[in-house]
């Protein structure tokens, strides 16, 4: 009897190298008002939904900044660079969603994004077909680092928490996959792991297909 019988996706930064897409927009809109967006307060937002997100920016730039506003123009901005270039996909994708239906393991994507944004790129980048269930951030309570997202997406796929893998490139996501009881995997895309996401994640690995050899052996 195998140990994982269920896999659990983020999307941005892990499916799609789409973070650095979003950072660079964050970084321009920011600048055209006056605010300065750098990388590592950047990272500190990474796998988190809207509401978690805002916190922390309305915590780092004040009551006065117009999150919802700029969101809105941040999504344009980043959707128009997808439109024009197509949906960077991550290394080994396929190959490891591939090798997923042939033995017959249960996949979710498990996004801090909100649906109509998870769909239309899941269904861009050949993915959504591939995947039983996706569970985006504005259908959870709790944003990561709280473990809603991943429990939710364990009952629909009827897998138990401790036979599932979570495969995430943040620190949000490798702490909720901890906090689920769940195999953790983190492929770094903007952030090399700290000392708190080494502790806490199953393995550490550089792409997307080293995940087929962890399988094989866990």
């Amino acid at each position: 009897m195998r140990r994982v019988n269920g896999v659990i996706f983020d999307m941005d930064g892990l499916i799609f190298d789409t973070e650095i897409l979003s950072f660079n927009a964050w970084r321009d809109i920011c600048a055209e008002i006056g605010y300065e967006m750098d990388r590592t307060f950047y990272c500190t937002l990474i796998g988190r939904n809207l509401k978690g997100f805002g916190k922390l920016m309305i915590e780092k730039f004040g009551e006065d900044f117009p999150l919802e506003s700029l969101y809105e123009k941040k999504i344009k901005h980043q959707m128009n660079a997808i439109e024009k270039d197509g949906i960077p996909l991550k290394r080994g994708i396929h190959e490891l969603l591939d090798y997923l239906k042939e033995n017959r393991y249960k996949v979710a994507v498990a996004t801090s994004t909100s649906r109509d944004r998870a769909e239309y790129l899941l269904k861009l980048g050949g993915v959504l077909e591939k995947t039983d269930y996706v569970i985006c951030g504005d259908e959870v309570v709790n944003s990561k680092p709280d473990p809603e997202i991943f429990l939710k997406a364990a009952e629909k796929l009827g897998v138990e928490p401790k036979e599932c893998m979570v495969l995430e490139d943040s620190g949000a996501g490798i702490e909720a996959a901890y906090s689920a009881g769940m195999l953790g995997v983190n492929i770094p895309d903007m952030k090399e792991p700290d000392e708190n996401m080494k502790s806490k994640s199953y393995r550490i690995c550089e792409s997307l297909l080293d995940v087929i050899d962890i399988l094989e052996n866990v």
